[in-house]
């Protein structure tokens, strides 16, 4: 969120309220168990030199810079060597070079990618369009929403990657062509992982489909069971899928299980405070009513509905009541939801 807003667990919230931060639950990142690390375009935002480089002629293990992007005046030499793979590579793309950025603030140099025929174009776009997208992060998500069919492998994992710092309103607003089952195929795959969470959510902004309801309410439920960190992600995606109907699944199904404990209960209030905050009046008025129903038999849900809801209120610019150490965390709730029905409509 210049595009990148602090990222919270269902966990660390209350931490985080305590301290007096309210951050937003709606990023789609916010399902992430640990930092995400930067993009290529925050890298190149945050640098003050960035180069173009191929092998030494002389040496064919240092790197050699051929174009300076971004220079702050001063000589640059890359202190990291050339690997054999990338010396095999260039040696059959002799037109390719490799494109690195330093850290203005730590002076850290950063491999970013090989800028090859296919990336070039890309790399264009993004050296012109920086200055906006550090301040236009709804701009800077749709274009990289448009390179999500891309057909170089690279350029789709770095549209997910952007989009996976992206505000989940932003995400909704999209003209996005989601292919539901190239997203589903790829959810579990070992060297992606940190991709999962933007994957799921992607596909709740696919076309409606029963399979695809029916694998969510799968994937949900094994969640539940299983604890996984997932279980936020793809109860957001089933509701978005789903609207009202996925809610009262979620109500009757899952909601009252023994199974929950608090982490579940927090990754499943956090989905309703996502789309309570994004959705339509509709949609807010039958989260508000199941939530009003819940937490008046169930203490603990009542606890996480007070500091999530009182969360996207504070970030609305709403005002938070001081309660009282010992307040009932019943009447919490039900005045933090009562509260958050005058954040504005984002619809």
């Amino acid at each position: 969120m210049g595009f990148r807003l602090h990222r919270y667990r269902a966990g660390t919230l209350a931490a985080s309220l305590i301290g007096g931060l309210f951050p937003s639950l709606a990023t789609a990142c916010a399902f992430h168990g640990y930092e995400p690390q930067p993009t290529l375009v925050e890298r190149m935002i945050s640098a003050d030199h960035i180069v173009l480089a191929r092998p030494a002629e002389e040496n064919a293990f240092r790197y050699e810079v051929t174009d300076e992007l971004q220079s702050s005046g001063t000589t640059v030499v890359l202190p990291m060597l050339v690997d054999s793979s990338t010396r095999r590579l260039l040696r059959l793309q002799p037109n390719a070079q490799v494109l690195f950025a330093r850290d203005a603030e730590t002076e850290v140099w950063h491999r970013l990618i090989t800028v090859d025929a296919s990336f070039a174009p890309i790399l264009t776009t993004i050296q012109d369009r920086l200055p906006e997208w550090e301040h236009d992060p709804k701009v800077r998500a749709s274009y990289f929403a448009s390179q999500l069919n891309h057909s170089d492998k690279r350029i789709r994992t770095l549209a997910l990657r952007e989009l996976d710092l992206a505000d989940y309103g932003t995400l909704k607003a999209l003209n996005l062509d989601v292919d539901a089952k190239a997203l589903q195929a790829q959810l579990d795959t070992i060297p992606e992982m940190d991709l999962r969470a933007i994957r799921i959510l992607l596909m709740g902004l696919a076309p409606a489909t029963p399979e695809l309801s029916t694998f969510m309410r799968f994937r949900v439920t094994q969640g539940l069971a299983h604890e996984s960190e997932m279980l936020g992600a793809y109860a957001l995606s089933l509701i978005e899928l789903e609207g009202a109907g996925g809610i009262q699944w979620l109500d009757t199904t899952l909601m009252t299980s023994r199974q929950n404990t608090y982490n579940t209960r927090s990754a499943l209030v956090q989905a309703l405070a996502m789309h309570f905050e994004t959705g339509d009046a509709e949609l807010r008025r039958t989260i508000s009513d199941v939530l009003s129903a819940r937490v008046l038999f169930d203490p603990d849900l009542a606890y996480v509905v007070s500091l999530q809801f009182s969360a996207i209120s504070a970030n609305a610019g709403l005002e938070i009541p001081d309660t009282g150490i010992d307040t009932d965390p019943t009447l919490e709730a039900l005045q933090a939801l009562e509260i958050s029905k005058s954040i504005p409509l984002r619809m």
